[in-house]
């Protein structure tokens, strides 16, 4: 093996760290079933869907990169790889959901018991969609196809690495471009079933594209996050300016189509102007919500925009990294605007049960990643494109 690639063979401490924090977390969450479980529930939902679209993101990326038979994602791809990892952790972490699904979509579950005659038509309306059975055959299809061309592909490339005759990429091509759409289509529906059927009188055909761009944009942010961290611990030699400039040109590029999908549901459904429509936004313009509003369009577009237009700051590493941390946790953000103002009773934006879910979904994720890449270099390094891609430059 290459000696200039080293061998991940640390991260005890971050493992121990996460799991402390990971029970922390879990323990506040039991302690919440018993005060407020149906804010408990809500709480989790707004943390783990901002996981999953992470990893999902990170695995459209992965593919996108392979199908385009990119040459410079290859000195970073081993890092995408590790976040599309966590896959097989969260879809056991989805089994608390499942306890927590009366609480969360009992509009559409018990249709019977809604009081307005127009919002109950229009649900049992949609029952051929929206009953359980179906729902939980969905979801077992969404996490089947997620997993399958996530195994693949990550398997795929750490078998190159002991045997070099497997590291040529065309092979991840071909799962590439044949998995792109049914992992394109799986996430819009998974966004439908688990984030929009919240209000299952609402309806908006943008809202998968809105979904998949925080999912992208904050999985591009975490593997720039991961790169510096990588670099400077010495365990991703030969990455230069040119790599992070790439990086912040996606994160600019994707932060763009993020408020342009944002921007463009909110103007069609202003100007339809249905009542079951536009109640999604009246809910999140009123009251303490209207804040939450306004500080989400500062912190996932106005800000990262204005910053990440510098030509200087996309190829400087650690501010670089300090942009694509602040993009990450504004998906958070961004994640819990979309479900908490759903929770009924909910007086105030923010519930201590929202970190103790944060604590426990994303500290389980860290320490499930860091476990799985200890032992393995973080680079490809019999891809016959590693040469060519630490060799990148562009000005």
């Amino acid at each position: 093996m290459n000696r200039r690639f080293p061998i991940f063979r640390g991260g005890r401490a971050i493992v121990s760290r996460s799991l402390g924090l990971a029970l922390l977390g879990a323990l506040l969450l039991v302690v919440g079933a018993f005060v407020d479980r149906e804010r408990l529930f809500y709480a989790y939902l707004a943390a783990y869907a901002f996981a999953v679209t992470t990893a999902v993101g990170a695995l459209l990326f992965l593919m996108i990169c392979h199908a385009m038979a990119a040459t410079w994602p290859v000195a970073v791809r081993r890092l995408a790889e590790a976040i599309v990892g966590t896959l097989p952790l969260l879809c056991a972490l989805f089994v608390p959901l499942l306890f927590g699904l009366g609480a969360l979509y009992g509009e559409w579950l018990r249709p019977e018991s809604i009081a307005d005659e127009h919002v109950r038509s229009i649900v049992l309306h949609k029952t051929p969609y929206l009953n359980l059975p179906f729902f939980l055959v969905r979801t077992g299809i969404y996490f089947t196809v997620w997993l399958v061309f996530g195994a693949l592909l990550r398997r795929g490339s750490i078998q190159g690495d002991a045997t070099p005759a497997l590291a040529d990429s065309r092979r991840l091509r071909v799962i590439s471009v044949a998995g792109l759409p049914p992992v394109a289509l799986t996430l819009s529906f998974a966004a439908f079933d688990w984030l929009m059927s919240l209000a299952p009188t609402w309806v908006s055909t943008m809202f998968p594209v809105y979904v998949f761009a925080g999912g992208f944009v904050a999985a591009i942010a975490l593997l720039t996050v991961l790169a510096f961290a990588a670099e400077r611990a010495g365990l991703l030699p030969g990455l230069n300016a040119s790599h992070y400039y790439a990086l912040g040109r996606l994160l600019l590029a994707f932060t763009i189509f993020w408020a342009y999908a944002a921007f463009f549901q909110l103007l069609l459904i202003w100007i339809a102007n249905r009542p079951e429509e536009v109640e999604f936004y009246v809910l999140r313009s009123h009251g303490p919500w209207a804040v939450v509003s306004v500080v989400l369009v500062l912190t996932r577009f106005v800000i990262p925009f204005v910053i990440l237009l510098n030509y200087r700051i996309k190829r400087r590493p650690a501010w670089l990294s300090a942009v694509a941390a602040w993009i990450f946790v504004a998906h958070y953000l961004d994640m819990h605007w979309l479900v908490a103002p759903e929770a009924p009773g909910a007086r105030a934006p923010f519930h201590w049960l929202d970190a103790a879910a944060l604590l426990a979904v994303v500290g389980s994720c860290v320490a499930f990643t860091v476990l799985r890449a200890r032992g393995k270099p973080l680079v490809p390094v019999n891809d016959p494109a590693l040469p060519a891609a630490f060799r990148y430059e562009s000005v």
